[in-house]
């Protein structure tokens, strides 16, 4: 008779999720991820199949949850320089208040994890062209309705927000201040004026 699971996958997903985005992939052992989430290595295995399916697992959760609140506005129909705007003061502060200390999960796995592995690599381009095509349709009505230059493509600033976004979470990431995010962050956006 097969044994009843006495966890709840969706939370050993969370506390897996978040040791990933504070320790990264290779700091954390799975005697880590035992400890945080009091499901012994079996019970991990038996559900994810291995630490890097539980990494796997853990990307997905945070591109789903996390990433669709973060650039919510932009992914809405009609969304212009409003949108753009909104996303990154939530990133700003995230970074004032210190939660967004870790960076993002993605980015994190980007640097860390996806030169050598292929299946990381695939959810981080994934995470890219969700970026890219949200910032690339903000901008598109953005520019219809005047709000931002014409003088680049739509495509074009898009793939620059994108980045943006990215290299302003690396910063949050790394002992830069406040202060310098919020600097870097202004006058890049100051490209779509």
């Amino acid at each position: 008779m097969p044994r009843t699971r006495e966890f709840d996958p969706k939370v050993v997903l969370e506390d897996a999720m978040r040791l990933f985005w504070e320790k990264g992939y290779a700091a954390t052992s799975v005697e880590d991820l035992v400890a945080r989430t009091g499901v012994n290595r079996f019970g991990l295995y038996d559900v994810y199949g291995s630490k890097h399916g539980l990494y796997l697992a853990a990307l997905e959760s945070y591109y789903h949850s996390v990433v669709s609140a973060a650039i919510a506005e932009i992914e809405e129909p009609g969304a212009g320089l409003d949108a753009i705007e909104a996303v990154f003061d939530r990133l700003l502060k995230g970074v004032r208040s210190g939660h967004a200390k870790n960076g993002c999960l993605l980015c994190n796995a980007a640097e860390e994890v996806a030169p050598f592995d292929p299946e990381v690599a695939e959810a981080v381009g994934s995470f890219q062209r969700r970026l890219v095509k949200g910032f690339t349709a903000a901008v598109r009505v953005a520019q219809e309705r005047g709000e931002v230059s014409t003088t680049q493509k739509c495509e074009d600033l898009g793939c620059f927000l994108a980045g943006l976004i990215q290299g302003a979470s690396f910063l949050a990431r790394s002992p830069a201040s406040a202060t310098t995010v919020s600097r870097f962050v202004r006058v890049g956006l100051r490209v779509l004026r």
